[in-house]
């Protein structure tokens, strides 16, 4: 693990870890808590006194998730680099080769954008487990703060792991601020690693409420629980409760499907289930600034012409999810989903971790692997209608299953890396990959484990095949 994980003691990471978030709290936005450090010496009993304390150091935590996490919406995030892995993207840029040797499928175990990835991601598990054993130990919470407060860190420790686990396979899964344990851990198999996954979630669910906790969704409730846990039983093909977590979502009348697909990223959506804090007024989503360009040739990166050429005649998302470069000669299309990238006096689009539409899409597998074509068809085409496309109404399985995978394609493109697992856990990865990426190799589906990382802690071998 990270040396942060091996050498540094419960105390001393505490001390540390909340003179940062004190930081990072007096710059956030108004939703949060802003509090003053202590005059005196700071101690596990005065972080974990009050719910004001509490609050602050998971704000630290939401803030380094968006900001350094996976899931940022920079160049260092899934969504940009697994979109250059697959057949999202294609780099213009030739001053990123960090993001070059993603783009060519080229990765090695020394490389140090991966290394960060999986530093920072156990860097934050690290804080969470702090929180989680902290909240535990308090006696200044009432029940229903420690409740709340537990929920979210038990939320966010499988929604990292959940990334980790997708993109590494067999990983640690990290539940101790205990360094003897996590200096020496060893990585567990897949399917025990979501075992823990669902046991963490399943036990966020009840404890979160079904409020949100501030303004604008920038904290996980229940039904955000719900909606993680519906995808990973997705991904684990346990189909009818993959439905059951879809159906209390739908059931529970809390959001609504947005019928005009350029509503659907805006701050206020009436679809979005969670959604990353801006972090300033005004401020919008690192996402923009990372996509939008407005001349050519690109200064980064761009659609893939196989992206855009896999897209029906007709689809809305076409002209309105994705912008448009002509210099006279050529044309490129970028990602314009946020369409934002300059600060707006009020905050207008945040980054959205979980909306409405993939939970149709999920009810819709799901009913269509359990042999309910009329259910899918239902959920599918709610979908595909919202964008101008004409209903699916061929009942075969494999029809709709198919119909299903583009609808994903196109949905949720360069949205923090659907595509990349949607190709791994359909089994289809090589077969569509390596007919546009000609370095392309069955063993690339999953990242190598950081070397310096096995060599702190050889208990993370075998290294992942093919690195």
């Amino acid at each position: 693990m990270t040396h942060i994980l091996k050498h540094t003691n419960f105390s001393e990471s505490l001390v540390l870890s909340f003179l940062l978030l004190l930081l990072f709290a007096s710059t956030s936005c108004d939703d949060f808590v802003d509090i003053d450090p202590p005059n005196n010496q700071l101690t596990s009993t005065i972080v974990f006194k009050d719910a004001a304390t509490v609050n602050a150091a998971l704000v630290n935590i939401y803030g380094q998730v968006r900001n350094q996490g996976i899931t940022n919406g920079g160049i260092s995030g899934s969504a940009y680099l697994l979109g250059h892995y697959t057949d999202e993207l294609e780099l213009y840029s030739t001053s990123l080769p960090g993001v070059q040797l993603f783009f060519d499928n080229n990765i090695m175990a020394t490389d140090n954008t991966v290394l960060s990835l999986w530093n920072s991601s156990y860097n934050l598990i690290y804080a969470t487990n702090n929180i989680i054993e902290g909240i535990k130990s308090s006696s200044g919470l009432v029940q229903e703060e420690q409740d709340r407060f537990l929920g979210e860190a038990y939320f966010i420790r499988a929604f990292i792991h959940f990334y980790l686990v997708n993109l590494f396979g067999d990983i640690p899964y990290i539940d101790t601020t205990d360094y003897r344990i996590n200096s020496k851990i060893s990585r567990l198999e897949t399917h025990l690693v979501y075992e823990k996954l669902v046991d963490d979630l399943v036990l966020s669910k009840s404890l979160l409420s079904i409020n949100y906790t501030g303004t604008n969704k920038v904290r996980p409730n229940k039904w955000v629980a719900s909606a993680l846990l519906s995808r990973v039983y997705l991904y684990n093909e346990i189909w009818d409760k993959a439905l059951i977590e879809t159906d209390d979502i739908f059931s529970s009348g809390a959001y609504i499907l947005n019928t005009d697909i350029n509503q659907v990223f805006l701050k206020n959506s009436t679809e979005t289930l969670w959604q990353f804090d801006a972090g300033n007024t005004g401020t919008n989503t690192i996402d923009a600034l990372t996509y939008i360009f407005t001349s050519g040739p690109p200064p980064n990166s761009a659609l893939a012409d196989y992206f855009i050429n896999s897209i029906e005649v007709g689809d809305a998302r076409f002209g309105n999810w994705m912008g448009t470069v002509f210099n006279g000669t050529d044309t490129w299309y970028y990602p314009f989903k946020y369409k934002l990238n300059l600060n707006t006096g009020t905050t207008q689009e945040c980054s959205i971790v979980f909306r409405l539409a993939e939970l149709y899409l999920i009810a819709a597998e799901a009913s269509a692997q359990l042999g309910n074509a009329s259910d899918a068809l239902v959920q599918l085409n709610v979908i595909r209608e919202r964008s101008n496309l004409s209903p699916i109404t061929d009942t075969n399985t494999s029809v709709i299953l198919e119909a299903i995978y583009q609808e994903r394609k196109i949905e949720f493109f360069t949205e923090m890396g659907h595509r990349f697992f949607d190709l791994k856990r359909t089994g289809t990865a090589t077969s569509e990959l390596s007919l546009v990426k000609p370095n392309w190799e069955n063993t690339d589906i999953y990242w190598p484990i950081p070397e310096s990382e096995i060599i702190l802690n050889p208990n993370l071998k075998p290294q992942n095949t093919g690195y």
